[in-house]
């Protein structure tokens, strides 16, 4: 068993040098799996478009076929020689030993660069002297080849920048990803905080009912479960139809109406003329909660006004409401309602919503004007 043990820790430890050693090949792999075939293909498009124009330019110039066909060839050639400094250094050398940190990698990328540019153009480093024995086209021929290693290491520039802001445009990407997951992660926790203080102020309801009036209490425990199985089921897409929503709403009024006495003044308008809109699960529901607790007395007059209506593209709801705010001794609710529904608002309605809030002669009112052309 303990050689066993040791075997394996031992075949674990030739894996991490084989992985310190291939690493950069297994990551190649991925990254010519991912998008390596399409970017090879944008580069030979390139090259075979450079090599088209100059032989449209060559066909316009020349008259002579001959040597049109001659310079086509050549020119081709050139690009081609600098095609392959640039693609070795794009997929190679650059991700290998200028990418990485480390000053010995450094080095060896310009030592194989210069090897690799020196070695392809030997005869240009080593020239027969008789073919240019005349020193006017000595000079030119040596100015041609400062100019022509120039164009080669602008190869190995033009390598080092695409990787650059291709390196560049995946961080942004992934950047985005991790955002939307962040989002979502939040919206499922906001959705999650918001549910049990829902049932929260609805137990309290059901609760003092029950001191009041047990069959009407049963009848409501009736309609909690049917809220409930709408906050449960219907609300695990990230829309629902407002048909649905209006009634959730509807239904939850009437519960919270059942403690309201006489003097309590209960009014809703649901004027909705495109049936087939969707809306966010349970969006509205925390002015309305808000309303019924700051918004009663028991002993003094008080009202509680919701609608939802449409315009074109536009939702408008309103909730208004006599003020009674409760003292931090009140067990009705903790206050996050409000807060919650703004950070569900910027998240999935963002720069589409108005939302204002007031409060004027003892008179409570929220507003929010959503704008779903722009969602």
């Amino acid at each position: 068993m303990v050689e066993k043990i040791a075997q394996v820790v031992e075949k674990d430890g030739r894996k991490q040098k084989d992985y310190g050693i291939f690493a950069f090949m297994k990551k190649w792999r991925e990254y010519i799996k991912q998008r390596g075939v399409i970017l090879f293909i944008t580069h030979i498009s390139i090259y075979l478009m450079l090599v088209g124009a100059w032989s449209l330019v060559a066909y316009v110039t020349e008259e002579d076929h001959l040597a049109m066909i001659h310079s086509i060839s050549i020119n081709a050639i050139v690009l081609f020689m600098l095609l392959m400094v640039y693609l070795l250094n794009f997929y190679f050398l650059v991700p290998m030993f200028f990418e990485p940190k480390g000053r010995l990698r450094k080095w060896l990328f310009a030592l194989f660069n210069m090897g690799y540019i020196m070695g392809v153009n030997v005869y240009l480093v080593f020239p027969s002297t008789s073919s240019i024995a005349i020193p006017i086209m000595r000079v030119g021929y040596y100015q041609f080849f400062i100019i022509w290693i120039m164009l080669n290491y602008a190869m190995v520039v033009a390598a080092i920048l695409g990787r650059y802001f291709l390196r560049q445009s995946d961080l942004k990407a992934q950047l985005m990803k991790e955002k939307q997951k962040n989002m979502e992660s939040e919206l499922a926790w906001l959705k999650n905080q918001l549910n049990p203080h829902f049932l929260f102020n609805t137990l309290n309801n059901i609760s003092s009912l029950t001191q009041i009036d047990a069959d009407e209490a049963q009848n409501a425990i009736g309609q909690l479960s049917d809220l409930l199985r709408y906050a449960l089921y219907e609300t695990q897409q990230k829309e629902v139809g407002i048909d649905g929503e209006i009634e959730f709403m509807q239904n939850y009024i009437g519960l919270m109406s059942l403690r309201c006495s006489e003097n309590v003044e209960i009014k809703t308008q649901f004027n909705i003329v495109n049936h087939h809109r969707t809306i966010a699960p349970m969006l509205l529901l925390s002015p309305i909660e808000n309303a019924f607790k700051h918004g009663v007395s028991n002993g003094k007059p008080s009202f509680v006004h919701i609608s939802l209506t449409e315009d074109n593209d536009t939702l408008l709801f309103t909730c208004k409401n006599s003020n009674y705010p409760k003292g931090s001794q009140d067990r009705s609710g903790s206050g996050i309602g409000i807060e919650n529904m703004c950070k569900r608002l910027e998240i999935i309605y963002p720069k589409a919503y108005e939302i204002k809030q007031s409060v004027e002669n003892n008179v409570y009112s929220v507003s929010i004007k959503l704008n779903l052309k722009k969602t």
